[in-house]
């Protein structure tokens, strides 16, 4: 008697758009299967492992969660740059997801400046 798999080569090798058929049918029904059953997402407690785990839970017990912040850096100087700050600020504040626009912070050196967005927790 031959070895299972080796028919199934065999098979496979004499009939190849049936083998494709039949791996897309399967994925597809893996897909859908999945799909179907559903599950939980992950919640942010769920990442706390370990004593880097330890300390997070810490920390957001005692308050201090980390502010989701968002930064945009403007190159350039002078008034330009200042009308693009102030343009970025009114946009921003206009987003129900910004919770604040602290001020920006200029390097004249390098002709930079740096403009946070805080959001607003989930």
């Amino acid at each position: 008697m031959r070895n299972r798999l080796v028919l199934i080569a065999v098979a496979s090798a004499r009939h190849p758009w049936r083998a494709i058929v039949g791996w897309f049918v399967f994925v597809a029904l893996c897909v859908g299967i999945g799909a179907g059953i559903g599950g939980k997402p992950a919640a942010t407690e769920d990442f706390w492992i370990g004593e880097a785990g330890r300390g997070e839970a810490i920390a957001t017990s005692g308050g201090l969660q980390q502010v989701p912040m968002e930064r945009v850096l403007i190159t350039g100087a002078g008034a330009a740059a200042h009308n693009a700050a102030r343009d970025i600020t009114d946009r921003m504040l206009t987003l129900p997801e910004v919770s604040r626009v602290p001020g920006p912070r200029f390097c004249a050196r390098h002709r930079r400046t740096d403009r946070p967005i805080a959001a607003r927790p989930p």
